[in-house]
């Protein structure tokens, strides 16, 4: 008898989407905490202009770690390294907007 193998959860695109969608969050809750007064198009045009934007965007990040950790304790290694890549590419889009 052939057993069906157990489905593998631990997909990096389980930790990519999730590591993309978290930092948009934390984002927005911290506008809607800290600005909700003000429009989001114009807290955005204001976070842009003070040169404010992308070092938010970075600060927002730092909470995958505890993602990554999760995924990493639950022995999801390859939804834990989607984390990785997701908070890499956040750190590539910094690291060029600060070289424009």
């Amino acid at each position: 008898m052939s057993e069906n193998p157990p489905k593998n959860i631990s997909k990096i695109k389980h930790g990519f989407y999730p590591g993309i969608i978290f930092p948009i969050i934390i984002f927005l809750v911290f506008y809607i905490v800290q600005y909700k007064e003000v429009s989001f198009k114009d807290y955005i045009e204001s976070m842009w202009q003070f040169q404010l934007l992308f070092k938010l965007l970075s600060l927002c990040v730092v909470p995958n770690l505890l993602l990554f950790l999760y995924y990493f304790k639950q022995k999801k290694d390859m939804a834990a390294r989607g984390v990785l890549m997701a908070t890499f590419l956040y750190a590539f889009i910094v690291l060029i907007s600060k070289a424009l």
